[in-house]
């Protein structure tokens, strides 16, 4: 040391507060200038790293502060405030209202606390205290929220520091190498086991991110270690057995060191979650079997109600998919009543009614679903929360939003299935209403906007108009028929140009080797999403554009049908031309000298389901506008139109002709 910095041990004594940190008593002033009036600064601390010329010394200089302040040690303080705070955590009442305020004081406690600790230097005394008051804070951090941004980089900079305790060096790494490393060149069973705490809470956050795989790797280490030091021979099958039961998280350091969440829970909670994600993945592969096996295996664990909920929605599933729709449903009837608010198993339910023919019990699975997604604000307010468990299950288990087994249920979809099964049953009233009432929750929520997106769990919003078009057509309100397609052909205008025809070439459509299939059916429907040869988007484009001519054309169809129930001859010929009118600017063209076979406009008719559906409007469209003139006793018209309906879709004609009356 200079001269300046040895004159700092002969001023007298004095009591130095260490900037957010802790006062300690100390031999004289550990700043330079302090005696002259100068403010001290957190730079310029004696035992600050920069300023140790000689670490070995400055540690026994920490090891002293830390054993005389007062009666007692920094160490015997900070352990006796972590078990203060552990106890005041246990103490709290379950079902206490403010216990979210409460846990998020004491993790404000808790971090503060670790804040003082890291204040210095680790050291061999101090590094369990520093990684136990880590884990405790972590641990309530994951409890009062979903998604943990920083613990990773906490459970790092814990194991660093314990590995600079004990003078190791190291390069960088990711953390199971650094906690291998730990176990590799350290021996300490106090220090081992505050480490081992640690790498348990890195397990939880692999698996709120699905990834089970690193947790697999840890338990191997676990295994090979208890095989190794214990003489314990444990399979890789029974792993998860010996986690649940404890035997592999056993404190077995004799460690005084007090928990906010015991081993014993932290392995239960692995155990759960890990083998719930094991089960969903094995429903995701198909083995049913064995998912039913691994999901029974997670029901034993510590489970949440909603998580119990969900495993026996998998189950049930599974079970359905195993050709037992019964055991499903009886899985599902569990599941509703552990949890109100597992939709998914509703759905199911609902889904198995269908598949059985269960008609009544469907609509009512159906309408029950509709009316909890309408107050599904209230649903949400009667969960109780279960305050006793610090982390529960669901904190950890992130279900894909796109796996349709428990992902939410789509409100739109549900209410269209429930219109659209009371239009298939042939109870139009209420299909009706079930339609009108869809399409004003479109309005009310503001989802006009979305008028053209694509939505995979559920049809266009144009053809919900349709089919809700259809209902009202077949309950005779045909003024809001009217209505509702006016809806529709006043969207279409403003999105189609006024270009006279519109194109499809063959080529495009159809893939190159669907002429040379002899089950050519198959080939060119199998292959639609592989149609877009040359140029996808425009194809692409191509595609949404004659979709928005056959959405036009059928209202303009639907509108001349409901005229013509009206007696309206005049707008229902009207509607009828329209609609032929619009149809007609589709032209199917080929190629000159294209090289493929004569008949492939043929094929693409008969292949292409929006070119299928073109033909029939069209044919439609043709025999409704005959049937009025022939009322209106134009019968050389009428003629004419029969048969250019044939043209259009001869295969049909009396099919059409019943269609159109």
């Amino acid at each position: 040391m200079n001269k300046q910095s040895r004159q700092v041990y002969t001023k007298s004594p004095r009591t130095l507060t260490f900037p957010g940190l802790w006062r300690i008593s100390t031999p004289g002033p550990l700043c330079r200038g302090e005696g002259d009036g100068v403010k001290p600064e957190r730079r310029d601390f004696l035992f600050a790293p920069q300023l140790c010329a000689d670490a070995p010394s400055a540690s026994r200089q920490i090891l002293a502060l830390m054993e005389n302040v007062g009666n007692k040690s920094c160490l015997e303080l900070w352990t006796e405030e972590n078990e203060t705070l552990v106890a005041e955590l246990k103490n709290i009442s379950t079902n206490a209202e403010n216990w979210t305020d409460t846990l998020s004081q004491r993790c404000v406690s808790f971090n503060k606390l670790l804040e003082k600790i890291k204040g210095l230097p680790p050291t061999v005394p101090s590094i369990p205290l520093e990684l136990t008051v880590l884990y405790n804070a972590i641990v309530l951090n994951i409890s009062l929220s979903d998604v943990i941004h920083d613990a990773n980089s906490l459970l790092y900079q814990g194991f660093t520091r314990g590995l600079e305790a004990y003078g190791k060096h190291f390069d960088e790494c990711d953390i199971m190498t650094l906690w291998e490393i730990i176990f590799q060149s350290i021996t300490d069973p106090i220090f081992i086991q505050t480490v081992d705490q640690l790498i348990y809470l890195q397990c939880l956050l692999w698996l709120a991110r699905n990834q089970l795989e690193k947790v697999d790797a840890v338990l191997c280490v676990l295994r090979e270690r208890s095989s190794s030091t214990s003489g314990l021979n444990i399979e890789y099958d029974n792993m998860w057995h010996y986690i649940k039961i404890g035997n592999l998280l056993k404190d077995r350091s004799g460690s005084h060191l007090v928990l906010a969440l015991s081993l014993g829970s932290l392995g239960h909670l692995i155990y759960t979650c890990a083998t719930f994600l094991r089960g969903f993945r094995k429903v995701e592969e198909g083995n049913y079997l064995e998912a039913i096996d691994v999901l029974q295996q997670a029901a034993r664990g510590l489970c949440s109600k909603r998580i119990l909920a969900e495993i026996y929605t998998l189950i049930g599933y599974s079970s359905v998919q195993m050709g037992k729709p019964q055991t499903g449903l009886l899985y599902f009837r569990w599941a509703l009543q552990l949890d109100i608010r597992c939709l998914p198993a509703l759905y199911h339910a609902a889904m198995i009614y269908r598949q059985l023919e269960m008609v009544e019990a469907e609509l009512e699975a159906l309408n029950h679903l509709t009316v909890a997604l309408e107050s599904w604000d209230q649903y949400k307010d009667a969960n109780h929360v279960e305050p006793q468990i610090l982390i529960k299950p669901e904190q950890l288990v992130r279900i894909p939003a796109t796996c349709h087994l428990l992902a939410n249920v789509n409100q739109v979809y549900v209410k269209h299935s429930l219109a659209r099964r009371y239009l298939q049953i042939g109870r139009t009233e209420e299909a009706a209403e079930h339609y009108l009432d869809l399409l004003a929750s479109f309005f009310e929520e503001s989802q006009q906007e979305v008028f053209l997106v694509t939505d995979y769990t559920v049809p266009r919003i144009p053809e919900i108009y349709l089919e809700a078009a259809v209902a009202l057509l077949q309950c005779q309100r045909y003024n809001d028929v009217i209505t509702i397609c006016e809806e529709i052909t006043c969207k279409m205008s403003s999105l189609l140009s006024e270009k006279l025809t519109f194109e499809i070439r063959v080529n495009e459509w159809l893939p190159k080797d669907c002429f040379k299939k002899t089950e050519i059916n198959m080939v060119c429907q199998s292959s639609f999403s592989d149609f877009f040869s040359e140029s996808q988007a425009h194809s692409a484009i191509k595609k949404e554009t004659l979709n928005y001519i056959l959405w036009m054309a059928s209202a303009f169809l639907y509108q001349g049908q409901a005229f013509a129930l009206l007696r309206n001859n005049k707008e229902s010929i009207t509607n009828f031309s329209r609609c032929v009118n619009l149809l007609l600017k589709v032209q199917i063209v080929d190629l000159p000298d294209s090289g493929e076979p004569d008949n492939q406009i043929d094929i693409l008719k008969e292949n292409i389901m929006e070119i299928k559906y073109l033909q029939k409007l069209k044919s439609l469209a043709f025999v409704g506008k005959g049937i009025q003139l022939t009322e209106r006793g134009q019968d050389r018209e009428a003629l004419q139109n029969f048969q250019l309906s044939l043209q259009a879709c001869s295969d049909a004609l009396t099919n059409v002709v019943s269609h159109a009356l």
